[in-house]
């Protein structure tokens, strides 16, 4: 789809106009599918800059007039010989002459680049977002003069792993992006490989000394024992295998798998001590598979455990390093930290060993997609200092297949970075917020962009990949600064995008400034959970002392879910959490908090340890009226290797119908579910009656994060309810802290 807008978007560069060009676009007589794709690009969207049609000939059939030539042909040969050591990897040259142009390239691909840069930054054309084309109409024909613009990347290969470029590979060669379909040509595996070349369910029950050995014992949910000669011989039986399947891919992981359970045997213990850490062992280890497959790249991770450089060791010729920047924090810059643990030393470290780098940097908060996530002021320095170290191939993880907060901006923004890294970003960001907002609301975003990342400097926070709203709640989301955005976007939605904008073209771009603004709702949504004060609250006190739920707080939830609906936002963080299972779990935190629950305040006695590490205040938190949230940092009364035996004080007896008590579940971070809750009830602690029972089979979902509820229906009048937990006590079998201590969590206690 084509939209087009009157829109002065920038200066231009060395063009003039005049109302008969007369230009045609040259190819060569035998030009590719690529190179006729750059032309036709280039002449389609001419066509509707200029308001006219223009030629594209083969060079044998071009007799005379002004033209632009696109790659080798008989009009460019010795331009394109001249020019060819000057121009690299999937570089291009546009120059003038005469008042023609030629777009020449060593690789196809880069006249497309080339006819994209001069439709962006000559003609002020912006492709802002996924198959819409902003276009600014000029009355006057073409005429070039005096251009030399010599285009090199600053990374051979550049990829945005967000949603855009991923589903739309037009946009992508704009950008001059790398996306799936570039990578998938090479690579015939991609991370956190070892699960799939040496398989757990195939090989675990027979050969458990294969696996990593933890604590003294083999574990499932871990890495391969690297110092087993057995496994090299199956990991490259089973790598050959795939080889021989694709034999066309080059590139192939052989990489650890997404956690940091490295072996710790005395033999692998050994290895470490000789090469320096994991990281050595693991170099060990790949440089051996490499030299089974000279012919091919064997690439591997420097990850976590593995992140550090090795000492005494250096990767092989074909093997590759993709170092991940993981736990670096966004808020400050990675050159800033030059602490001796530092990502930078690292980097600085690896490459010094080898230049087959490949930079895997973090650019979205994968907890929270729609959180608010003010990074964008470090990722030009943090690929500045990629390249300061000669990296060639950078990987900008996002949250490809989903949406995420102003991923439309953050996506554009990245894509020309990764091409020129000094490139301006004020000039990119005006250019981009007045084709994508409106010239007339561009001033409202621009100013919710730098409030929101000033307060964030201004606090002094730190800013992860891994983190929630609440995180911010002094600083750039305050309820002060959030009042200050509302108000932002209230003078957006009053402001027409530009002069005569129609009806149709009204809707579109307030669309793109609702889905922007939902990174907001969702952070009011969250942090009211949280019950921040009065403005960031799902309750009010009536007048007989009574929390009642705020009718406007139940309207945005609805309107949140909707509108996420609507605009396509289906999921709000890396572990599936869906717009439903939110709208969900606060219909259930408001229920829990507003019935008539005896249990509410009431007392409360534990007989079993509790666990201070988060400190909520004892077992009272269970009937404090604050209810749990997807985060076990508050609200939750834990209990770490031990079960929960809890008693609730209702201080006289009362006809009991319902008892409910909510657990976390998130194995991930070692929390379980009980494997059984029991309810009992009593009228002097003493006699206990047992009223009901569940038992609970936690699955086997590592990364899944919710709350279960544990509902008990009885008929009984009692004074003293008394829960009591089973827990798993230790991580089970499955999981990669198999007999290590786990956790149970539990929240409110309601009584009916």
């Amino acid at each position: 789809m084509l939209v087009l807008c009157q829109m002065a978007l920038m200066a231009q560069r060395n063009v003039s106009f005049s109302r008969s060009d007369g230009y045609s676009i040259v190819v060569a007589s035998d030009a590719d599918s690529t190179v006729l794709a750059a032309a036709n690009e280039l002449g389609s969207v001419m066509e509707d800059v200029f308001g006219k049609p223009y030629d594209i000939l083969p060079d044998n059939r071009f007799k005379r007039g002004s033209f632009i030539s696109i790659g080798r042909n008989r009009l460019s040969d010795k331009l394109c010989d001249h020019y060819k050591d000057s121009i690299r990897d999937d570089g291009f040259l546009l120059f003038s002459d005469k008042g023609n142009m030629y777009i020449i390239g060593n690789e196809q691909i880069a006249l497309r680049y080339g006819v994209c840069h001069f439709l962006e930054n000559y003609l002020g054309c912006v492709y802002a977002s996924s198959n819409v084309l902003y276009v600014e109409k000029k009355p006057n024909g073409l005429t070039l003069s005096d251009i030399y613009d010599l285009q090199n990347p600053s990374f051979r290969y550049r990829e945005v792993y967000q949603l855009i470029p991923n589903e739309d590979t037009h946009y992508a060669v704009w950008h001059k992006l790398h996306n799936r379909t570039d990578f998938d040509r090479e690579w015939g595996m991609f991370v956190h490989t070892f699960k799939e070349l040496v398989p757990v369910e195939r090989y675990f029950d027979t050969h458990p000394e294969w696996f990593s050995e933890i604590h003294g014992q083999r574990v499932r949910d871990g890495q391969l024992c690297l110092s087993n000669s057995d496994v090299l011989e199956v990991l490259c039986a089973n790598l050959k295998t795939k080889m021989d399947k694709e034999p066309e891919k080059t590139i192939w992981s052989v990489s650890q798998n997404d956690n940091e359970s490295s072996c710790t045997c005395p033999d692998c213990k050994l290895l470490d001590s000789l090469y320096g850490g994991p990281s050595g062992t693991m170099i060990w280890f790949v440089n051996q598979v490499a030299a089974r497959f000279p012919d091919k790249t064997i690439s591997t991770l420097a990850y976590q455990q593995t992140r550090h450089a090795p000492k005494n060791i250096q990767p092989a010729g074909n093997v590759n390093v993709m170092l991940c920047s993981i736990e670096c924090q966004r808020d400050r810059p990675i050159a800033d930290d030059t602490s001796h643990n530092s990502f930078q030393s690292d980097l600085r470290d690896w490459t010094s060993l080898t230049s087959n780098i490949f930079l895997w940097d973090y650019v979205v908060q994968f907890r929270n997609y729609m959180d608010p996530f003010p990074n964008l002021h470090v990722l030009q320095p943090n690929l500045r200092c990629f390249r300061s170290f000669g990296v060639p191939m950078v990987f900008e993880q996002g949250s490809h297949p989903n949406v995420t907060e102003n991923h439309e901006w953050r996506t554009f923004l990245i894509a020309h970075l990764l091409w020129n890294v000094d490139e301006d970003v004020e000039r990119l960001r005006d250019r981009f917020l007045k084709a994508y907002y409106g010239a007339d609301r561009a001033v409202f975003v621009k100013t919710y962009y730098d409030a929101m990342s000033d307060a964030l400097l201004e606090s002094r926070q730190t800013l992860s990949i891994y983190g929630y709203p609440i995180d911010a709640q002094n600083g750039y989301l305050s309820p002060q600064k959030i009042a200050f955005y509302r108000k932002l976007f209230a003078q957006a939605y009053a402001t027409s995008p530009y002069a005569n904008c129609s009806d149709d073209d009204l809707a579109a771009y307030n669309d793109r400034l609702r889905l922007l603004e939902l990174s907001l709702d969702f952070a009011v949504l969250d942090l009211s959970l949280y019950d921040v004060g009065p403005e960031l609250s799902y309750f009010y006190i009536d007048s007989t002392g009574n929390k009642i739920a705020k009718p406007e707080m139940l309207s945005l939830v609805d309107e949140f879910y909707k509108d996420c609906k609507r605009l396509g936002v289906k999921k709000l963080d890396e572990a599936n959490y869906t717009p439903r299972q939110m709208v969900d779990l606060i219909g259930g935190f408001v229920a829990k908090q507003t019935g008539d629950n005896k249990a509410l305040h009431k007392p409360v006695t534990c007989t079993t340890k509790w666990s201070d590490t988060y400190d909520v205040g004892g077992p009272q938190a269970l009937t404090d009226g604050k209810a749990g949230v997807l985060n076990y940092y508050y609200n939750w009364l834990g209990f770490q290797g031990n079960d929960m035996d809890v008693i609730v004080d209702l201080e006289d007896s009362q006809e009991i119908s319902e008892i409910k008590a909510d657990f976390l579940f998130y194995p991930l971070s070692w929390i379980f579910a009980p494997r059984k809750v029991t309810c009992y009830v009593s009228d002097n602690q003493k006699d206990w009656r047992k009223v009901a029972h569940v038992d609970y089979e936690n699955e086997e979902l590592l990364t899944e994060c919710k709350i279960v509820d544990f509902k008990f229906s009885v008929s009984a009048k009692a004074r003293y309810v008394r829960l009591v937990a089973n827990s798993l006590l230790t991580n089970p079998d499955w999981h990669r802290g198999v007999g290590q201590p786990c956790w149970i969590f539990c929240d409110e206690i309601v009584v009916f």
